[in-house]
């Protein structure tokens, strides 16, 4: 091989050389030069940002305390909870404002409408211009630092006057806490002896409460003479503050049979089956039962009570007692009798109820016998009703 070829030969290895040393490493470090300089942005980016609020820190500050004070203020048109006792006193202080009365009112379970900054309730696209939340339960497991939203809707019955109707209006508007008129229907009475001066019809009014940390619930201030059967008027029909009376009238309770909270059995007491006396939160479930086989009347107390803001019933004949939840709005208690046998056939129940809820218990008796009745509903207090 010529030197000349020898002498290209090398050239050529020292270009080669030169190009792979630059493929191999000035442009990777390139590539990380052009990395750096876009971190270098983006943290002069944020430097800058921050040193800005820095500038502005006593501007910052006193937006912030303005934002707090103005939190503080929409939280004082809210209360805490919905708890019944204080539903029950507003409307009964809306009665004693206003030329008005609640015929029925339904009272609901607490709906978590939204979290204050969360994002839209699933499900619920009705609140779609208002700041959205998610439900109590899974708010509550991502913080404690949350504020709930939550909403009841009330169904209410009335009758007053036009003057009443609009006071009443004008009372809801006026309250210390927020609470709105979602539907309304407005009917004249018609064998009213001016017909346009008396009025009924229904509506839905909305409370709102806020949840959240630092906030106490309002204590209720419950005023109604103890034992009184109807906080709302005299006499000795159900309480309206939960469902209505009427609502089984149509049918002197015909639905009772079929869906009920308790239901006694009573036959006689030397009947080869069972004993002569059965109170059960359900005729399915022997856990539930309390019993009695004695040939005589026996006393069956029965209490509706709320404890850990849940209410419940329970019954009792003698030692033997059993509670059970009560999640509906009312309590509705079945007693499935029969007709006595002979003059020995002496056993029965005289109950006792004691109620300390606003729930109206209804009970619908079935086959007593005419004569000489095996149920006997005693002494009473709370709203109660028997079919």
């Amino acid at each position: 091989m010529k030197k000349s070829d020898i002498k290209i030969l090398l050239v050529l290895a020292g270009v080669i050389a030169v190009a792979l040393s630059i493929f191999l490493y000035a442009r990777p470090k390139k590539e990380e030069i052009d990395s750096l300089n876009a971190q270098t942005a983006q943290l002069t980016a944020q430097y800058n940002d921050l040193q800005s609020k820095v500038d502005k820190e006593d501007e910052i500050k006193a937006e912030t305390e303005q934002y707090n004070k103005d939190f503080e203020d929409v939280l004082k048109d809210y209360p805490a909870d919905l708890n019944q006792e204080s539903t029950v006193m507003f409307l009964k202080g809306v009665e004693d404002e206003n030329e008005f009365s609640h015929e029925n009112v339904t009272l609901p379970t607490d709906t978590e409408y939204y979290v204050l900054g969360s994002g839209a309730v699933s499900g619920d696209a009705s609140v779609s211009t208002e700041p959205a939340v998610a439900t109590y339960a899974s708010a509550s497991s991502e913080s404690d630092d949350q504020y709930i939203v939550i909403k009841d809707a009330y169904e209410v019955d009335y009758k007053g006057t036009y003057e009443g109707l609009k006071s009443y209006l004008a009372y809801i508007a006026d309250y210390k806490y927020r609470m709105t008129i979602s539907e309304i229907e407005i009917n004249y009475e018609a064998d009213a002896e001016d017909p346009t001066k008396v009025i009924n019809g229904n509506l839905v009014l909305n409370g709102y409460a806020i949840s959240g940390p630092d906030r106490t619930p309002d204590e209720p201030n419950v005023n109604v003479p103890e034992g009184k059967k109807n906080i709302f008027a005299d006499g000795n029909t159900a309480t309206s503050s939960s469902k209505a009376s009427t609502s089984y009238d149509a049918d002197g309770a015909a639905e009772i049979i079929t869906n009920h909270d308790l239901v006694v059995l009573l036959e006689n007491a030397g009947n080869d089956t069972n004993s002569g006396i059965i109170v059960a939160a359900s005729e399915a479930d022997s856990s539930s039962y309390v019993t009695s086989s004695e040939n005589a009347v026996s006393d069956l107390n029965v209490d509706v009570y709320e404890k850990d803001g849940k209410n419940y019933v329970s019954y009792a004949i003698g030692s033997n007692k059993f509670e059970k939840e009560v999640t509906s709005n009312d309590v509705k208690v079945y007693v499935k009798s029969s007709a006595r046998v002979n003059a020995d056939d002496t056993n029965g129940v005289n109950v006792k109820l004691t109620n300390s809820t606003t729930l109206p218990v209804y009970f619908k008796v079935v086959d007593d016998d005419a004569s000489n009745p095996r149920f006997v509903l005693g002494e009473t207090s709370g709203g109660v009703k028997v079919y």
